[in-house]
């Protein structure tokens, strides 16, 4: 669906991809993507402004629906280059709308039983022959997914050919975006070795794009409903952040990283990861340690699991950053104070494999969310900006999230489209 980037391959392909990216996600280089940040969020700031009277008690604003085009044009500018939405106003883009409605309608049900079917199709010729018998499927589903993944794939290759061809004239040399940094860092292995070819290029475009949008956007929407539900979390948060800013300046990267009651709320959101579940499988005979010993029904005691090439893992990182066994009889509780203060014995001696602060938000391992750094200064940068110009209280229209691939809100059960109200009211100037 999206190309051979990261996330979709293995092995020594994997282990070059990866070396390949890790340099543009160090800490070094996102020092220099702050003002990119700001620029955007500046914008996301004006845009909500426009739409929020003066003097009202709050307006009804779909925070999500914003969240989702910041994250995107912050992915797009940063990511590879290009703006999708310029924010202040509406503006259609195909490629963008294509973005937006590919998380939805790969992860929905037929559409995951069709991808487990997909792993035997391999076998039945090359890919154009496997595309031309999908597009025959009279599935609407599947054949809205074809129309989304080749809009998708038209554009991702027009960016990237006019990217790499300003690349060879030499005329982005102070590249700061992800896909520029790549390209040239491409250019400088000598072939044979670990440079990547034109299709795995591609497929990082893609990759980068949907690792960020939809999850950042969703973690960013459910702080702010969590904000409102809170407001003394909220005049904490606020205080904290107008405390440092000094003549209305932005922060800057140590600074933002410097606040810890900004950091505390963002990991009481980390606990409940847009991702629920992760898939793995294992790709060779391998045994499975258990933490803890669990009894068969025929009473037999197991301290591990015996897992055949090819059995299907389903990681549940809701119920490990939850867990009462772990975190406590509060485990459940939105807390950030949590962060402020020595974590349970139990959870600093339990050796989660996360990547980031005792939780499976950003998973762990070989294959673990290359992009956590980067998902954490654009929320931090994106929080700020919104807090220090807004206040946050909650509406009267319903919230559920729902439970999904990547979980989404809705304001009933019965619908599928992802929103969330909040009402928003402008904070006057000093």
């Amino acid at each position: 669906m999206i190309g051979p980037g990261l996330v979709s391959v293995t092995g020594e392909t994997h282990r070059k991809q990866r070396k390949m990216l890790t340099p543009v996600f160090s800490a070094k280089h996102l020092c220099t993507v702050v003002p990119n940040f700001y620029r955007v969020t500046n914008k996301l700031v004006q845009a909500i402004s426009s739409r929020v009277p003066a003097h009202t008690v709050g307006t009804d604003i779909d925070v999500l629906g914003w969240m989702r085009r910041a994250a995107l044009e912050l992915i797009g500018q940063a990511g590879i280059g290009y703006s999708f939405d310029p924010l202040t106003e509406d503006v259609p883009d195909a490629y963008a709308e294509a973005i937006k409605y590919f998380a939805p309608v790969a992860t929905s049900p037929g559409m995951l039983l069709l991808r487990q079917a997909a792993l035997y199709l391999e076998h039945l010729g090359p890919a154009w022959l496997r595309h031309w018998v999908i597009e025959r499927l009279p599935v609407p589903s599947v054949r809205r997914l074809i129309h989304i993944t080749d809009v998708l794939h038209e554009r991702s290759v027009e960016i990237f050919r006019a990217k790499r061809t300003a690349v060879e004239a030499g005329n982005d040399t102070d590249a700061k975006d992800i896909m520029g940094i790549l390209l040239w860092e491409n250019m400088k292995v000598s072939p044979g070795e670990d440079r990547l070819p034109e299709d795995q290029l591609i497929g990082q475009m893609s990759t980068i794009i949907f690792a960020v949008m939809d999850t950042t956007s969703n973690a960013m929407a459910r702080t702010l409903q969590f904000l409102a539900a809170h407001p003394d979390v909220q005049m904490k948060l606020w205080r904290e952040i107008i405390d440092v800013k000094t003549g209305g300046n932005h922060l800057d990267y140590d600074q933002l990283h410097a606040l810890p009651y900004l950091d505390a709320s963002l990991r009481v959101i980390f606990r409940h990861p847009p991702a629920p579940l992760s898939a793995r499988q294992a790709l060779k005979d391998t045994v499975l340690p258990l933490s803890d010993p669990i009894r068969t029904t025929d009473g037999t005691l197991l301290h591990e699991l015996a897992l055949p090439h090819g059995t299907n893992i389903l990681v549940s990182n809701l119920a490990c950053n939850r867990n009462e066994a772990l975190w406590g009889a509060d485990a459940h509780q939105w807390k950030p104070e949590r962060w402020l203060a020595p974590l349970p014995a139990t959870v600093e001696t339990a050796a989660i494999p996360g990547v980031y602060s005792n939780l499976m938000m950003f998973m762990g391992g070989a294959r673990s969310c290359i992009g956590f750094m980067f998902s954490q200064l654009e929320m931090k940068v994106i929080l700020s900006k919104m807090i220090a110009n807004f206040t946050f209280t909650l509406s009267d229209k319903p919230m559920i999230w729902n439970f999904a691939g990547i979980s989404y809100p809705t304001v009933s059960t019965e619908s599928t489209k992802p929103e969330l109200w909040l009402k928003v009211k402008k904070l006057h100037e000093g």
